[in-house]
């Protein structure tokens, strides 16, 4: 016998499908890495960096297996920071996910070229391919389902044991409780494949077993909720909140709920699997699902539903099911809580799947048809199908790029805020000051409190019973604002003033910087108020800047109820120091030179007049220069 050759050894290594699963594996590594975000990110992202480092208690369901090994990827000699390491458990976990969706099209008696093809359109999904690039709870939670799916099949040909497929969806509910979704169905197919399975403890009890220890984990929950709630620092409440809450290291969900009802998520059951689905929804997944495939890849995947009827019906019964019960739980949260389809996944990484079963089905049933052209027709196909998921990936390319976050949060916490002040802003903002506060260590005395205006209200007023200082954060065209609720120092202001707005208001001056710009810069304004006595309700008015050209015509301007949400004047108490802050965009086809900013006051359309009798007050001269 001759002696095979490297590059024989080498082509049977590639006909393995665990070598290949591993190419596919390192080449979504390849796509993915250059497009990840490079350290803390916004919103749950966040949140899940931070908690990762220090095992703190998330938002429903608490997430115990994405907070350890979102800690042992942070301690793991990876590169980058602690925030970047942990985004890399998600980057690791879609592509490990996309590898398994290969390995599941194989099974399903697919060729190599179609399931490669299938796999890497699965990573080319823009909503796949963000939670591969941002650190989220999405990514291993697909790497559980398809896991759990493909060793299904593998026990259906006698391949995997029973306890194997449970130990998997085990641990996956131990990340992500949607999993639970998958019941059903898999209840279905386990009867469809053994009809006497019941029957037979001795082979599903060591299955039921293996699904239920991995949720010992959860125990995670309320021992590193009783840790943190054991520590004198956080002992207490600040303007209302617990501490241990306001720090970001226990969810306010803990409390609400209890461990449960947080572990359970049963706050969010509600929206998940009740209520009806607005017709508009409907639009929006059909929008959204156009957006994640090249439009021929649905056709190519009913095809895939037919062919898969003829090829592995139970299997197929087993993906309509699970894409029933996912699609329909999608919609109905889409419909009550309004998010954005991350709940969609599964269904796309199904459609992949059958894309993989339907291109097989056409590239083996057309050399059949047309005898004349099956040397070359085949090898075509296979390249076609190849050739659009390569398409798939370098179209999407661009766009995950512009998806990455960079310095999300700028300067904030650099702002010279005094000790133990207490911050407010949305949610998506709070986290990854967060992480910036426990794992970089910058400003930690401040408190940092998830709350949209009305919460802020609320907090508000015990800050002025207390005399804490409180800042409400704004994003703004012109960056991050931090917005005093009230003043406490009267001397921050700038340019003090003093004039009568009306006999229940007075202005007090304010902060303008700087005084020269371009065209296309946004000019941040802070207007000072103080009411001299209760202002009636229903008695709010709109305040305007006006940017004025030498001529006094009017080419720039800004309106909006003073308090900006947060604190209208009705509600403001007398003596109290208010800012109130605008923001003025100047036209990017402004011409240079000098310019006056001015200022009043109307209501219902009807301007009103300053205590002195002026309708209007100059503010500021501004001098713009060219860009």
């Amino acid at each position: 016998m001759t002696p095979a050759t490297t590059t024989d050894k080498f082509r049977a290594l590639l006909q393995k499908d665990s070598v290949l699963a591993i190419l596919v594996f390192l080449a979504c590594l390849a796509i993915y890495l250059p497009t990840l975000s490079p350290s803390v990110v916004l919103g749950d992202g966040g949140e899940a960096q931070m908690l990762s480092s220090v095992l703190g208690v998330s938002h429903p369901t608490g997430y115990p297996l994405f907070m350890l090994l979102g800690w042992l990827f942070g301690h793991l000699p990876l590169g980058g920071d602690l925030a970047f390491r942990v985004t890399l458990l998600c980057t690791v976990s879609t592509a490990a996910a996309i590898a398994l969706l290969f390995l599941t099209v194989r099974e399903l008696g697919g060729a190599r070229a179609p399931a490669l093809a299938a796999a890497l359109l699965a990573c080319a999904a823009p909503r796949v391919w963000m939670h591969a690039s941002a650190s989220e709870v999405y990514a291993l939670s697909s790497l559980f389902g398809i896991l759990g799916i493909w060793l299904l099949l593998r026990w259906e040909a006698g391949k995997t044991p029973l306890w194997a497929v449970a130990l998997a969806f085990g641990f996956g509910l131990t990340h992500h409780i949607s999993l639970r979704l998958f019941a059903p169905a898999v209840l279905v197919f386990l009867f469809l494949v053994d009809p006497r399975l019941p029957l037979r403890p001795r082979r599903w009890l060591p299955a039921l077993a293996c699904l239920l220890l991995p949720l010992v984990l959860y125990a995670y929950v309320p021992l590193r909720a009783a840790h943190f709630m054991s520590m004198p620092e956080l002992d207490g409440r600040v303007l209302g909140v617990r501490k241990v809450v306001a720090s970001g290291l226990v969810s306010p969900f803990y409390f609400s709920g209890g461990a449960i009802g947080l572990i359970l998520a049963l706050g969010y059951s509600g929206d998940f699997l009740s209520g009806g689905i607005r017709l508009a929804v409907i639009e929006d997944y059909l929008a959204l699902a156009r957006a994640q495939f090249p439009l021929v890849v649905a056709a190519i995947a009913l095809v895939g539903v037919a062919a898969l009827f003829k090829r592995r019906w139970r299997a197929n019964v087993l993906f309509l099911l699970i894409y029933a019960a996912e699609m329909l739980a999608a919609l109905q949260h889409l419909s009550t809580v309004g998010e954005d389809g991350d709940h969609f996944i599964p269904t796309f990484l199904l459609t992949a799947v059958w894309f993989g079963v339907g291109a097989d089905a056409i590239i083996s049933l057309l050399p059949r048809r047309f005898l004349r052209w099956r040397q070359w027709l085949r090898p075509a196909l296979s390249i076609a199908v190849c050739a659009l998921a390569i398409y798939a990936v370098v179209a999407q390319y661009p766009q995950a790029l512009k998806r990455r976050q960079v310095d999300v949060v700028p300067g904030i916490l650099d702002q010279p805020l005094p000790a133990g002040a207490v911050l407010t802003g949305d949610w998506i903002y709070v986290t990854p000051l967060r992480y910036r506060q426990r794992v970089e260590g910058v400003r930690p005395d401040l408190w940092i409190i998830h709350a949209n205006p009305e919460g802020t209200r609320i907090v508000m007023g015990d800050a002025i019973t207390e005399r804490a200082p409180l800042y409400a954060i704004r994003q703004t065209p012109a960056g991050f604002r931090l917005l005093p609720l009230p003043v406490c120092d009267s001397s921050v202001i700038t340019h003090p003033a003093d004039a009568g707005l009306g006999p229940a208001v007075r202005w007090r001056g304010y902060d303008l910087q700087p005084t020269t710009a371009k065209p296309g810069d946004v000019l941040p304004i802070t207007l000072y108020w103080q009411a001299v006595a209760p202002i009636p309700k229903g008695e709010d008015w709109t305040t305007f800047i006006h940017l004025l050209d030498e001529n006094g015509e009017k080419v720039g301007q800004v309106d909006q109820t003073p308090g900006d949400g947060f604190y209208p004047p009705s509600a403001w108490q007398p003596g109290l120091l208010i800012a109130d802050q605008y923001e003025l965009l100047l036209d990017s086809g402004l011409k240079p030179g000098k310019y006056k900013l001015v200022f009043g006051w109307y209501k219902g359309g009807e301007r009103l007049s300053w205590a002195d009798g002026l309708d209007t007050r100059e503010l500021a001269q501004i001098d713009v220069e060219p860009r």
